[in-house]
């Protein structure tokens, strides 16, 4: 092997610094007459731009036995900066748990996906990656790895396996001169823990939740129910009479970075949301801008402690994308309320009744957007709108149950109603006054036509 063959020998793009740093010294020692100088000036060329590589022009080593220690400390240390990896976070969260098992956990939920890539040539077969799934790197050492484990911590997932949050406790508020007993103390932490628990469970026990319950046209919207009443209110636009109205004021929405939230943010998932309505918690609830009707499935209903007296009749039909008409089973009013906490707003909601097989429990349309003074960006998977306090509450949807949903709904059969019996259209028949149709009395002399 010839001193130009070393110059050209160079660090592949997935190549690890131990697996390169292994066919590099094989190569020098190949190359006959050869000195160390050589050696140790020609080594930053070969590798990749990064932190390692800058260091050796910046401090170059004077030995080899110096180089290897150099190579020892960064390859027994952290292998991501001589690649040139820069991290995205300024601190890490601490994990109770091996990135390994965090990382399981995480592709189980379908949080996050296997992200295959070939593995580079010479590496170190004793070493695997569960993200990869590939070798020459274990998941412990992976940098792809940690940045996606913080990224779902940030956004609310995994919470089971943050180190602080499980080890962390209320201190009793002593001064420290004053020590006292390891019995009263642990008594003092227990009743603070006691309090902070209470504390934080004050608001919910303010409200309680009765239950937990785990797509349009027609309705009430544009301008009513009839064909009358929507003609007039299509005529409206046309009136003189509308120029003299005052418009709607909302203070100023606006989504920025800082709204997305969704593990996968190469996303075209539905906003689906969980909404409380008539005090049950409701998940998989559909937010739809493209529906001129809220509703609220037949199955739902029945699994709310809800009498059947309050619903409205309601004989029009609903309108699908295909033109398909859907019978309902009348209408009701229920208190619905979005967002959480303080800045939770609640307001009357009519919902349409739909016997239907669905995948959503519910149905959020135009009327309850536009009554809430909703705007939802999909981009964000988030829904904003302004509280009578003046503030913005910020509603986020749920990306893993929106695709559950989606994948149940492209297997949910059509929902066939059920025939009337024989024997119910004998008897309406047999109801029928008229049935004497010969004795019937019929006009004397000549009929004329007007």
């Amino acid at each position: 092997m010839t001193p130009a063959e070393l110059v050209n020998t160079k660090q592949e793009k997935d190549e690890t610094l131990r697996a390169f740093m292994l066919r590099y010294n094989e190569a020098a020692r190949r190359v006959k007459d050869v000195s160390h100088t050589f050696i140790i000036s020609n080594l930053p060329s070969c590798l990749r731009p990064g932190y390692f590589a800058e260091q050796l022009y910046a401090d170059p080593p004077k030995s080899i036995e110096e180089l290897q220690e150099t190579i020892a400390k960064f390859v027994g240390g952290p292998p991501r900066k001589e690649a040139g990896w820069t991290s995205k976070y300024d601190r890490y969260t601490t994990l109770n748990a091996p990135r390994a098992k965090v990382l399981e956990e995480a592709l189980q939920a379908e949080l996050l996906t296997v992200r295959r890539k070939a593995t580079p040539k010479n590496a170190d077969e004793s070493k695997t990656c569960r993200l990869h799934v590939n070798q020459g790197h274990d998941t412990e050492e992976c940098h792809m790895v940690k940045e996606e484990i913080e990224r779902l911590i940030r956004a609310g997932y995994l919470q089971e396996y943050v180190k602080d949050r499980a080890s962390r406790a209320p201190t009793p508020r002593r001064r420290e001169s004053a020590r006292p007993s390891p019995e009263r103390s642990s008594r003092r932490e227990e009743e603070s823990r006691r309090r902070s628990r209470s504390r934080s469970r004050q608001p919910q026990r303010e409200r309680t939740i009765r239950g937990r319950i785990d797509t349009i046209s027609g309705g009430f919207a544009g301008g009513g129910a009839s064909a009358s009443a929507r003609k007039r209110h299509l005529r409206s636009l046309k009136s003189v009479h509308m120029v003299g109205r005052q418009p709607r004021s909302f203070p100023s929405i606006t989504f920025t970075d800082a709204d997305f939230h969704a593990p996968d943010s190469e996303q075209d998932d539905p906003m689906v949301i969980t909404a409380e309505i008539a005090r049950y918690e409701v998940t998989k609830v559909l937010v739809d801008q493209g529906s001129s009707v809220n509703i609220l499935y037949w199955a739902t209903f029945l699994k709310m402690d809800l009498s059947e007296d309050l619903i409205a009749p309601f004989n029009e039909q609903i309108i699908g994308f295909a033109g398909e008409r859907v019978d309902t089973r009348g209408y009701l009013d229920l208190r619905t309320r979005l967002g959480a906490g303080d800045v939770a707003k609640e307001l009357r909601v009519r919902f349409l009744l739909v016997e239907a097989n669905a995948s959503y429990n519910a149905l959020l349309g135009r009327p309850c957007l536009n009554e809430f003074g909703a705007i939802v960006s999909t981009p964000h998977l988030a829904m904003k709108f302004p509280t009578k306090e003046g503030s913005i509450c910020t509603v986020r949807a749920d990306q893993r149950t929106a695709r559950q949903c989606y994948v149940a709904g492209l297997k949910v059969t059509p929902f066939i109603p059920p025939r009337k019996t024989r024997g119910a259209e004998t008897a309406a028949i047999e109801l029928d006054p008229r049935t004497d149709l010969d004795e019937r009395l019929h006009p004397q002399g000549d009929v004329k036509a007007y």
